[in-house]
This record gives structure tokens, sequence and C-alpha cells, in this order.
């Protein structure tokens, strides 16, 4: 009789650290996707009166007018980019843990660790937002410099604890679990945002 609490017990202890672990799971994932959706109507509102402004002041702001726009068409490209990554993914199936180990990181890197097409592509978006992040940089300011260099820089060396050299990817993507990696990539969506609203937080202060 004994033994058998016990099993029903463990059985029970394990179905409850299952379910904390997937609670636990789904609000990370829920804070960051609202911290997103905040942002995005955010990012809508600042837009909008931007373009109000440029409409009434068409002589100060025409420059800035078209920097600014060069910015949302590479920041909205390279989330397209990831939003359409995260869908054939699929948030559900990886928070359940419904799909092979690997499932997500064979999406950007090959067996030999290099990156994939798909790899090469994000890569290829995430430079010319570090690029234009410096074009339109037009006062110099540190914090948009700084953003631009700590987040979308990819040609930087990291560190792990062992003094193991690790790429920029390597280093975003350093939980190679699908859950890792899924939440990767929202943060490196959330930090587009980011630089975003922070260029329109100096814009609007000049």
């Amino acid at each position: 009789m004994c033994k058998k609490i016990f099993v029903i017990l463990f059985v029970y202890l394990g179905i409850g650290v299952k379910a904390q672990h997937q609670f636990t799971t789904n609000v990370a994932h829920e804070s960051l996707v609202e911290a997103i959706r905040i942002n995005h109507d955010v990012i809508q509102g600042r837009t909008t009166f931007f373009e109000r402004q440029a409409e009434e002041k068409p002589l100060m702001f025409q420059k800035t007018r078209v920097l600014i726009g060069e910015l949302n068409r590479i920041a909205n490209n390279l989330k397209d980019f990831i939003d359409k990554i995260q869908e054939e993914v699929n948030t559900e199936r990886v928070i359940y843990d419904l799909l092979d180990e690997d499932h997500y990181s064979v999406l950007i890197f090959s067996k030999n660790g290099k990156l994939t097409q798909r790899g090469e592509k994000l890569k290829t978006k995430i430079d010319s937002l570090y690029t234009q992040g410096h074009k339109i940089n037009i006062h110099q300011l540190s914090q948009l410099k700084n953003f631009a260099n700590d987040h979308f820089k990819t040609d930087v060396t990291y560190f792990d604890f062992n003094e193991k050299e690790l790429s920029f990817f390597d280093n975003l993507f350093y939980d190679k679990s699908n859950y890792g990696m899924m939440m990767s990539m929202y943060c490196l969506f959330l930090n587009v945002q980011n630089f975003q609203l922070l260029y329109y937080g100096t814009v609007m202060s000049y």
C-alpha cells in the first residue's frame, strides 16, 4: 500500500513539475509577445504623429522623413522575416515540446555550425539595419551608436564562460533548444522595435 502511494505521489509530482514548467514557459513567452504588441502600437502612434509634423513643417523634417522612412522599411522587413520563421516553427508546438529537438536550430545553423541560407538572409537583414542605424545617426548620438553596436553588429566576437570564441549568432542563439531559439528570436524582434523607438525619441527631441 505504501509503495503504491509512493508511485502515485511520484507521478503526481512529475505532472506538477511539468505543468509548472509549462506555466513558467507560457508566462515568459506571453510577456515577450505582450511587450512586442505594446511596442507595435507605440511605433504606429509615433509614426502617425511624426508624419503629421512632417506635413506641417516639410522643410524642417524633409531629410529626417526620408531617413526614418528607410529605417522603418528595413526594420519592418527584418520583423516580417522573423514573424515568418516563428509561424513556420509554430509557437504552441515549441511551448508544449512537440517538435524534434533540433527543429528550430536547423533553420538557422547547418550541421557544421555555419549559417544556412535562411540564416544568411537573417544576417543580411540585420546588417542592413546596422548600416542604416549609423546612416540615420546624423547627430552622432552615443545612445544610437551604442545600441546598434550592441545589438546589430554581426562581425563581432563574443566569449563564453570558458573563454571560447562565439560568433554573433552563436551568442544570440546560445541556447539552441527550440524554446531558446524561439525566445532569442523574439528578443531580436524586440530589440528592433526598441531601436525604432529610440530613434523616434531622438528625432522628437530636436
